[in-house]
């Protein structure tokens, strides 16, 4: 009985190849701009998790005063605690920690440095941070082997606009500047950062930190934080570590050995927060930007309905001819509905299709790469069937409900 319903809908459909074409073109415009929207937006999703992602096995733990206000609200100090040598000792005996480094400075400028640099009375406010791989590098070279325990330095190429002013930076290269009274030989100077070519995305994804960033080696970064509190203790795990024990000991073990602060020892999750919150942003604009295009598929949905109508009344005498040997009305139905179904099916299929094509075009534009996951072909699909259901619904309870002597004879 279904396989009959199948091969008449399907002769039905043949029959009426270019009227089946016209009104499948609503709804492939609605999938494809759902699509489209939202493969791209999965792709700027996955840009920023690999862009804030890549040091999820860095743990950063540092010290804060809080306190609960008479509104429930939670009040932060600035503290006024600094870590010594001793707890990060202590953290580094912790089984799962790889490495341990300190982290100076404040919160907003991470591990960086506030330095002044002095070139033949020449000066320029810089941060410094320790190098953290490979550099795009203008002029010079980047790090190597040799440098690791040399006092060498590669300038952030914002320096000569901002403050040195040289008509041509490369001369400074193999040349010695002054560092909080230290010489240090530069070595490299980094490209230029091309600003104008970031989109959204991409920007809100950046440590800027690194961005306005001068590098040094670990080892001279360490010698020129020696006058710096450390403010936090930045430890990498191990390959396999449990992320969350090792965080609860290590806090653990910091509050008993001060056990008079008035703080308290915390992980420094404010990155893994502004991700959330740029996935959420991404997200929300996704969905509101879907639920505009989803009107067009309300516009393909009602042609769907007013061409089943049509069909209904051109088939009215097919319809009695069926009802008078014996079809039941819901057999009918079942077949206007299959037919409804199968035309949205096909124009989904064909939607989402154009959809990525779209959204791949589009993103070569504006960088981005979209990703169509199972999720989105598998919703794309079923919302093409449904619109089909329950917009062909009325026609086909109407072809169901028609008296057959009065369909045969009109």
């Amino acid at each position: 009985m279904i396989s009959n319903l199948l091969i008449s809908t399907l002769l039905s459909l043949r029959a009426h190849k270019l009227r089946v074409f016209l009104t499948m073109i609503g709804i492939i415009i609605g999938i494809t701009s759902v699509v489209t929207i939202s493969t791209l937006g999965e792709g700027m999703k996955k840009q920023v998790m690999s862009a804030t992602s890549a040091n999820t096995n860095v743990v950063k733990l540092h010290y804060t005063m809080q306190d609960e206000s008479s509104t429930g609200m939670m009040i932060y100090e600035e503290p006024d605690y600094s870590f010594s040598r001793v707890d990060l000792k202590k953290v580094r005996d912790i089984d799962g920690v790889e490495t341990i480094y300190p982290q100076y400075g404040d919160g907003m400028m991470g591990d960086n440095l506030n330095i002044q640099l002095d070139y033949f009375g020449a000066k320029a406010n810089i941060m410094v941070t320790s190098n953290r791989g490979q550099n795009k590098i203008k002029y010079g070279r980047d790090f190597d082997d040799r440098d690791i325990n040399k006092d060498v330095i590669i300038l952030n190429h914002d320096v000569f606009d901002t403050s040195l002013k040289m008509d041509d930076p490369g001369e400074l290269i193999g040349k010695a500047v002054s560092i909080n009274d230290y010489m240090y030989k530069v070595i490299g100077i980094l490209e230029a950062f091309d600003y104008e070519a970031l989109d959204n995305t991409e920007a809100m994804a950046l440590d800027w930190n690194i961005v306005y960033s001068s590098f040094v080696s670990r080892a001279s970064y360490n010698k020129l934080a020696t006058s710096k509190a450390i403010s936090g203790i930045n430890f990498k795990l191990k390959e396999g570590a449990d992320k969350q024990a090792i965080i609860s000991q290590a806090v653990s073990t910091l509050s008993e050995s001060h056990p008079d602060v008035k703080g308290i020892f915390k992980e420094n999750d404010q990155e893994q927060k502004n991700q959330k919150q740029m996935e959420d942003a991404i997200g929300g604009i996704t969905m509101f930007l879907m639920a505009v295009t989803a009107i067009s598929l309300l516009v393909g949905g009602i042609g769907v309905m007013n061409i089943m109508y049509v069909s209904v009344t051109e088939r009215k005498r097919e319809i009695g001819i069926r009802r008078a040997i014996g079809a039941k009305p819901r057999m009918i139905l079942m077949q206007f509905l299959l037919e409804a179904a199968f035309i949205t099916l096909l124009g989904g299929l064909f939607g989402v299709g154009l959809g990525y094509l779209l959204s791949t075009a589009v993103g070569s534009f504006v960088d981005i790469v979209p990703v169509m996951t199972p999720s989105i072909f598998a919703i794309s699909t079923l919302v093409s069937i449904l619109t089909g259901i329950v917009f062909g619904i009325i026609p086909a309870i109407s072809a169901s409900r028609m008296d057959p002597i009065k369909a045969i004879y009109n």
